[in-house]
């Protein structure tokens, strides 16, 4: 048990979303990749992942090339601090994003409005 849950507060891994996680060398993002989409964007948070539609095609690495352009925009770090450390091949993907840590990115990901996982609406069959 460490300190702070000793004394009561709650630990700091308890308050973050599930696709942020701090590392040594700064903050992970877990995200699931939809390549080949009309743009590039955030579409939620599902299953414990970022979820982000790319416009590149996942040829080549320029899906991950994409990915890592993207994230760096959103969070204002510079490109060389954001690589990807999982996932060269796969739609789900870890990021490392260097200098920052998981409380700072919870910080960017809700003023977008993406915060935890939220119920899918419901259709109304229209």
């Amino acid at each position: 048990m460490n300190r702070e849950q000793k004394e009561g507060f709650p630990s700091t891994q308890e308050k973050l979303p599930s696709f942020l996680q701090n590392h040594p060398d700064g903050a992970t993002v877990s995200v699931s990749v939809q390549p080949k989409a009309r743009r590039t964007e955030v579409v939620g948070v599902q299953h414990g992942e970022l979820r982000i539609k790319l416009c590149a095609p996942p040829v080549e690495g320029a899906a991950n090339r994409e990915c890592l352009r993207f994230l760096a925009d959103l969070t204002g770090t510079a490109k060389s601090r954001v690589r990807l450390l999982y996932g060269d091949k796969s739609r789900k993907k870890v990021i490392l994003i260097q200098g920052t840590n998981a409380e700072r990115l919870v910080e960017i990901f809700e003023a977008l409005g993406y915060g935890e996982e939220r119920p899918s609406p419901t259709s109304n069959g229209s």
